[in-house]
């Protein structure tokens, strides 16, 4: 495995000891308090000068999809990011990632909107894409144009998404930055045997975490809902930067996808290289790591390119 600077593994360590070694024993409720304490912890707070606000959507189901809006002027703009949180479809909330979304609004200089979708192991799939897909189609009708935006299992959700709403890939739909995301499934890459236990997320971790999004059922591999890859017309996708973590199992993901995209036509870059010696949820490492803090600041500069 890659040697780790001194910086990563603290942040590992802080990590770890938020959570005891048999964590994945516990409640699901257990598990959410500790992820709620951790990112307490990590926050930054939000920088100065933007108006926040707490409203919700209505999802297809009548259900109410809490939103959250960072904006950046005293009238919406034109372009906004639509921003979907990490948490393997169990943990995460707005207030897991909120500081994550401000910073994001402020450097860019855009609106972000954050969405809460519904959670495994009480609702399962698609619940969370009918939820994300309710937000996109709210700001895609109030003639917003988006650049969708999510780590880990968010980054998952926003590609999915994106294969859903192919007819305004492109035009509304400027872009995707996908961080650390998971884009395959049932394929042993290299990755996925190297990085195997890995800090941060391992295999063990994702077999806990992926059943749980289907109750228990096989996962629809076939499903473009479900898996980034299945889409049927990757060529009509928009303009894509994804952000792989090295010593992650999930990294060769992003290269399988962008080799695809590729193929199709589209517009993408692989940020490999930047991803050196990073692990999963190395957002959080921003403001402890010299190596993570460079990635944010590519993350918002492919937002910002996108925008353009």
């Amino acid at each position: 495995m890659t040697k780790l600077d001194e910086q990563i593994l603290a942040f590992i360590d802080k990590t770890n000891a938020f959570y005891p070694p048999d964590a994945v024993s516990a409640s699901v409720q257990q598990q959410r308090q500790w992820y709620d304490e951790l990112c307490r912890q990590f926050s930054a707070g939000r920088p100065q000068g933007l108006t926040v606000e707490d409203s919700f959507v209505v999802s297809a189901d009548g259900h109410e999809v809490p939103i959250r809006t960072y904006r950046v002027a005293s009238q919406a703009t034109a372009k906004q990011v639509l921003y979907a949180h990490g948490g393997g479809f169990v943990v995460g909330r707005l207030d897991s990632h909120d500081d994550v979304c401000a910073e994001l609004a402020q450097r860019c200089q855009i609106d972000v909107v954050a969405l809460d979708y519904r959670l495994a192991p009480e609702y399962q799939y698609p619940k969370d894409l009918q939820d994300h897909l309710a937000v996109l189609d709210y700001l895609l009708a109030e003639d917003h144009q988006v650049v969708l935006v999510g780590d880990s299992a968010g980054g998952t959700l926003s590609a999915c998404v994106a294969n859903q709403r192919l007819e305004a890939c492109a035009q509304q739909i400027l872009g995707q930055v996908l961080i650390y995301p998971s884009l395959v499934i049932g394929k042993e890459t290299q990755s996925m045997i190297e990085h195997a236990d890995a800090p941060m997320l391992t295999r063990k971790d994702m077999d806990y975490y992926l059943p749980m999004r289907t109750a228990g059922a096989p996962s629809p591999t076939s499903d473009s809902g479900f898996v980034a890859m299945a889409c049927e017309d990757l060529s009509r996708l928009p303009a894509t930067h994804l952000f792989p973590a090295e010593v992650d199992p999930l990294c060769d993901d992003c290269g399988i996808y962008a080799s695809a995209l590729e193929q199709a036509g589209v517009p993408v870059v692989n940020h490999l290289e930047i991803g050196q010696g990073l692990v999963h949820g190395h957002l959080r490492a921003r403001n402890m790591s010299d190596k993570a803090a460079k990635c944010f600041t590519a993350i918002c500069d492919s937002v910002t390119e996108l925008l353009a």
